[in-house]
């Protein structure tokens, strides 16, 4: 018979949105059609010593209103405190905003910033947390874990790609077509499902996890609401485990790319998210038992390095280049393509092209500012950012608060001491495009993402990879990281048996 040292209950619940309601597009664009609700998930895990809240969602929650208001709801309900709470959205771009005037961390300088408001849709996904979170409590029954792995790799590929004069470049739908048809570049192509059964094997909950930008039906001036190819695929997981909720844990995919961005449509999403379903099933085919019991959490800072600011001369060319870029967007030029290391597809008008190169520019004026004052040399050295670490059995789960780029997260797979590792981005907050220690002093839109924030400096290596090992060093302190914490969280003797497994692989 099983040994259960760890409880479990779980409850879906859907929000839905309405043609008219404000988006993130940059040119005002409104929601112009529905084509499904937006389905979220709660996941409360309970070893008696510890307890873990997972919420899912495909709606912006990273940002800082919602994850407060969401920490302050299972409070009240459940208990927990915040850093017991692990929110991961799966960073949908078909979804309206949750949040009027939201707070990304990446948009706003450190100190008081004035909070943006919760909007109805927002208060719905609230007040189903809420519901969700009191029938948890007393739905918590003891329970088993089982964890399996497939491959899928008919969905993403790497979007970071070089010319042929190593000129790093974001491969848009209309580039991947240029390129061999089987291309994906690295990518992770796991699709990973852990399911909690009861006493009776039936399923209580499963986590899903999969790495990739969900923005196949998405364009940002024709702006529809779609719960996009990770939901179909957690229907058809939920369908297959008689009907148990599923969480989606998105992975570290900010230079991964699902197919068809900007001219895919919804039944285009849906055949991904039937390619998806179908490697998390075979996955539950696979499964194994884990062999480790409980449940651990720790929640720590790490600090990711920067560089100092580029030169003035660098900063005025680069502006020059931004104003004439930003002159022939607006005048309509369709061969406004290039600005500054960005390149942009012609699926978007120029006039939203130079909306985007106008995001940069406070930018550079605001780092010739710091030279002419005098101040370039006291921009900050490090961006500190707090990251989730758990076991759940033999499951290390990694929460990074940011876009991390896929190489970190393989990073954290090859170095942890477990045998199945989850880790996700794009939880509990939003620090932006963070690259890992290959790509900082490259300037296409991922690497080059710093220029979006409020005068952050750009990062230097190892930049997000600190998140991984403990490489970081800020103030002649070398940072844990996130495999650092999973080693720590081991149980004698059977965190021994993990690492033989691990090796067996």
């Amino acid at each position: 018979m099983p040994t259960f040292l760890l409880s479990c209950a779980a409850e879906r619940f859907s929000v839905a949105a309405h043609v008219g309601d404000p988006t993130s597009g940059r040119t005002g664009a409104r929601v112009s059609e529905v084509h499904s609700d937006l389905k979220n998930t709660l996941v409360l895990l309970d070893s008696g010593d510890e307890q873990l809240a997972i919420v899912t969602s495909p709606l912006g929650i990273e940002c800082r209103e919602m994850h407060s208001a969401i920490c302050a709801a299972l409070a009240e309900t459940l208990g927990l405190r915040p850093q017991q709470v692990f929110g991961a959205t799966s960073h949908d771009h078909c979804v309206p905003n949750c949040v009027d005037e939201a707070v990304f961390d990446w948009q706003k300088a450190p100190g008081l910033v004035r909070p943006g408001t919760i909007n109805p849709l927002g208060q719905a996904f609230l007040a189903g947390l809420r519901t969700a979170a009191l029938r948890v409590r007393s739905r918590l029954v003891p329970a088993t874990l089982e964890w399996g792995k497939a491959n899928e790799t008919r969905i993403t590929f790497n979007r970071r790609g070089r010319r042929p004069d190593g000129r790093p470049y974001f491969i848009r739908e209309e580039d991947r077509l240029l390129l061999d048809p089987s291309y994906t570049g690295e990518i992770d192509p796991e699709a990973t499902v852990a399911v909690f059964r009861g006493a009776d094997r039936r399923p209580i909950a499963a986590l899903a996890f999969f790495t990739g930008h969900p923005v196949t039906a998405y364009n940002p001036e024709r702006m529809i609401v779609w719960g996009e190819w990770p939901q179909v695929a957690c229907e058809q997981l939920s369908a297959r485990l008689d009907g148990a909720p599923v969480a989606f844990l998105q992975g570290c995919a900010g230079n991964i790319n699902s197919r068809y961005m900007l001219g895919g449509t919804v039944a285009q999403s849906r055949e991904l998210g039937g390619f998806l379903g179908d490697a998390f099933e075979h996955a539950v085919a696979l499964a194994r038992p884990s062999l480790q019991p409980g449940l651990r959490r720790h929640v720590t800072t790490v600090q990711l390095p920067l560089a100092p600011l580029p030169s003035v001369a660098a900063l005025q060319k680069d502006l020059a280049e931004i104003d004439e870029f930003i002159r022939r967007g607006q005048a309509g030029d369709p061969t406004a393509l290039e600005c500054v290391g960005m390149n942009f597809p012609r699926a978007l008008t120029p006039s939203y092209r130079a909306k985007l190169v106008e995001m940069i520019r406070p930018w550079f004026v605001h780092s010739l500012q710091e030279h002419h004052e005098g101040r370039a040399h006291l921009a900050p050295r490090a961006l500190p950012v707090e990251i989730v670490v758990a076991r759940i059995g033999d499951i290390g789960l990694v929460g990074l608060p940011f876009e991390p780029f896929v190489q970190t997260g393989l990073k954290i797979k090859r170095e942890a001491p477990l045998p199945c590792v989850l880790p996700c981005g794009y939880t509990n907050a939003s620090h932006g495009y963070i690259p890992d220690a290959t790509a900082c002093d490259d300037r296409e839109y991922m690497a080059g993402f710093f220029r979006y924030t409020a005068g952050r400096p750009p990062f230097a290596a190892p930049a997000g990879d600190v998140a991984a090992v403990g490489e970081g060093v800020a103030g002649g302190k070398v940072e844990e990281g996130g495999v650092d914490l999973l080693e720590s969280l081991e149980d004698e003797p059977l965190g021994q048996v993990a690492l033989v497994v691990k090796k067996n692989h």
